[in-house]
Order: C-alpha cells, then sequence, then structure tokens
C-alpha cells in the first residue's frame, strides 16, 4: 500500500502540539493509505520538544529534534530528510499552527493519485487576524506580479509525489521553501491542484508571520526571477 508522508515544523508551539497532531492523524487515517507524520522541534524554548517526545509513542508518528531554530523551511527540510531513508508515495508539509484543518489531505492524495505533481490548499476565507492578512496580500499580489499563476502560492499542507520530489531538489532553509516548490512547478509545467481551505484563528501562541518575512520574502522570490535561486 502506498505511504503518504507528511512534516510538520513546530516553535514554541506547546499548547497546541497535542491538537496537531491529533489532527494531522485524523486527516492522515481518512487518506486510507498507511503513513507517516514527523514532527519536527525548531530549536523551541518552551515544552514543545517534550509533547513531542510524547506523541512518538504512537504508531507513524516520529520525532527530529533540534537544538537551534533553523529558520521555517530548514525545519521542515529536517523532517523530509527523515523520511528519505524510507521514501513515501507522496511527500510534503503542513503547518504547526492548526489554522488549516487537515482533514484536507485525503483530496491533497487523491489528486495526486490521478496525475497531479503537486497539490496544495488555496486559503479562501481567512480568520486569522488583519496583519498577517495584509502581509499575505501583499506578497500574493507580489508573486502576481513576478509571474506566479497561484492565488495562494503560501497554502499548505502541500503535498507532491515522490518522483517529483526528488526532481524538485529543494534547497530553501528559510520563508522562500513554499514559493520556491510552486513557482519551480509551474516553470516545468507540472500539474498543481489547489484545493480551496478556510484558514481558522490560532487556538493559542502567536502567529511567526510579520513584516519582516513578508519583506524578506519578497526579495527572495525577485532574486528567483532574476535566476539567482534556481
Amino acid at each position: 500500500m502506498p505511504v503518504v508522508g507528511v512534516a510538520v515544523p513546530l516553535f514554541n508551539e506547546g499548547p497546541l502540539v497535542d491538537r496537531v497532531a491529533t489532527a494531522y492523524i485524523d486527516g492522515l487515517e481518512a487518506t486510507g493509505l498507511q503513513w507517516r507524520l514527523v514532527l519536527v522541534d525548531n530549536g523551541s524554548t518552551d515544552d514543545t520538544r517534550a509533547r513531542v517526545r510524547g506523541w512518538t509513542q504512537v504508531p507513524g508518528v516520529e520525532g527530529v529534534f533540534l537544538d537551534e531554530n533553523d529558520g521555517y523551511g530548514g525545519g521542515i527540510q529536517a523532517g523530509l530528510d527523515r523520511m528519505r531513508a524510507r521514501p513515501p508515495a507522496f511527500i510534503g508539509w503542513g503547518w504547526g499552527d492548526g489554522q488549516v484543518d487537515a482533514q484536507v489531505l485525503p483530496t491533497l492524495v487523491h489528486a495526486l493519485q490521478h496525475g497531479a505533481h503537486v497539490a496544495k490548499v488555496r486559503r479562501v476565507s481567512r480568520h486569522d487576524g488583519w496583519q498577517r492578512r495584509v502581509v499575505t496580500r501583499t506578497y500574493a499580489r507580489l508573486h502576481h506580479l513576478l509571474g506566479a499563476r497561484s492565488a495562494d502560492v503560501n497554502g499548505c499542507p502541500k503535498l507532491l509525489t515522490w518522483t517529483a520530489f526528488q526532481q524538485a531538489n529543494l534547497r530553501s532553509r528559510d520563508w522562500f521553501l513554499d514559493p520556491e516548490l510552486v513557482l519551480l512547478a509551474e516553470a516545468r509545467g507540472w500539474t498543481v491542484v489547489e484545493v480551496p481551505a478556510a484558514m481558522e484563528p490560532r487556538a493559542a501562541g502567536r502567529s511567526k508571520v510579520n513584516w519582516r518575512t513578508a519583506a524578506a520574502l519578497g526579495a527572495q522570490v525577485l532574486a528567483w526571477r532574476m535566476g539567482a535561486r534556481r
């Protein structure tokens, strides 16, 4: 039976770990496939690590523990690297903030099983605060101006086939990881399926996305278009 593997980075998300892990397990179980859930403690200073260790007692759940924060993309890459030794048929990542319902995973897997190279969420309604909405819309507009066809380059979870994952050879260890995959897929003419999903408010903790994130991401997208990051 095919396996689907999802990496989830967690940085100081102690109050959300149990909620997030439960949601992803439920979503993965709903795919009807075997699954691997890799929870990455991305150098947290709260009780995230201890909570992740507790979840590694559950079959199918694995933990990766980074002593220092390796950035958004670095945390995801650490989880993806964990799966390389036993490659899943479908691999990808999601957020650790619990704002997008992991029940979207079966729909993403279905798209990959029917010919898509990449399947991802497109956020169609948002309830996550005005600041993050403005920031997200700002760099969404930038992506559009620079040629991206996707209406929501950063939307997660994202899944791709193992073959596409190998060919993509994703390198980013920062916030550019999401745009890197989508821009690369568009440039290569891959089939990218976007599944609409709502983005709900955080149940706890604080968003890691701010204006500095948007500014850095904008510079990285521009560098991509100029050929510096290909």
